[in-house]
């Protein structure tokens, strides 16, 4: 996730540097041509569908664009709850379990479950982080499992059941077991299903098209000036598109996806400090503006 506040001209450059120089070449080269041949036709090329076409162009990008950041924040919103429900588990297993060995247990599968969700999100192998955190049989029998955290996850709401905690208090816990899945199944819905294809081939096809046409229906009025004017335009338009190709899919371990590792090790510092463990770690600290 990019922090607030350090946008700078070369990160902006960098962000559509390649179809900007692309734009501008384009601007250049119509306006060379028309400076020095003169065609008739660009007399005639009509400004008014131009314009209209931008309008609608930009109303697309604005309506995909919120699509997109719908998706992003409600990707944060589950992780949000899945930070809530992670304390909520540990507290309640430090009331609820017959003996403290248990409420530890319980705690660090937590830890366990949320670096492998982590990375089951991102499509990346969660056995290094995993080491240590769980004991080796269960590490050999989840290498055969297709979904490493939602086994992870059962396995804890066995043992505490094999635990016999209070059947008084039983149902709370239960409840915040599965308020933990019903996150995790938000989480894979996002990850899972990708926004239509329309969203994902039109935006760009018409933001292209535009930039294409703008020089031609600008190089009349503008002169020489079209390559300035028809770039700032385009800049607009195509950092609109290359803004909601990045918030649309959160979990792709980007930039400018929902910091993953960062809410994962605050979850961890958490659930230590709750147990009273002395364990040294530090909240993960952003990286040229970028939190991770």
């Amino acid at each position: 996730m990019i922090l607030p506040g350090r946008a700078h001209i070369g990160h902006i450059l960098r962000y559509v540097g390649t179809p900007l120089g692309l734009l501008f070449a384009w601007d250049v080269a119509v306006t060379a041509f028309w400076y020095y041949a003169h065609p008739r036709w660009t007399a005639e090329f009509p400004a008014l569908p131009i314009t209209l076409l931008g309008s609608a162009i930009a109303v697309y990008l604005s309506f995909r664009n919120t699509t997109a950041y719908a998706r992003w924040w409600e990707a944060r919103t589950l992780w949000g709850a899945m930070v809530n429900t992670s304390r909520t588990l540990v507290r309640e297993a430090l009331s609820v379990m017959p003996t403290r060995e248990g409420a530890v247990t319980v705690a660090h599968r937590q830890v366990a479950y949320v670096h492998a969700l982590r990375l089951h999100l991102r499509r990346q192998a969660p056995w290094e982080e995993l080491v240590g955190r769980l004991p080796g049989d269960e590490l050999e029998r989840l290498k055969g499992v297709l979904n490493v955290p939602n086994a992870i996850h059962a396995r804890t709401g066995q043992l505490i059941g094999e635990a016999k905690p209070d059947p008084i208090l039983w149902p709370a816990i239960a409840r915040t077991l599965s308020d933990i899945s019903n996150a995790q199944g938000g989480m894979e819905r996002i990850k899972n299903t990708p926004l239509p294809q329309q969203y994902a081939t039109y935006p760009a096809i018409f933001t292209h098209g535009f930039c294409l046409l703008l020089p031609l229906g600008l190089v009349e009025s503008l002169g020489l000036w079209t390559p300035l004017g028809s770039t700032v335009a385009g800049f607009l338009f195509l950092a609109l598109l290359q803004i909601g190709n990045d918030i649309q899919n959160p979990f792709e371990n980007a930039d400018d996806d929902v910091p993953l590792t960062t809410l994962t090790r605050a979850i961890e510092i958490d659930l230590r400090d709750m147990l009273g463990e002395v364990h040294g770690l530090k909240p993960v600290q952003p990286e040229d503006g970028v939190l991770l």
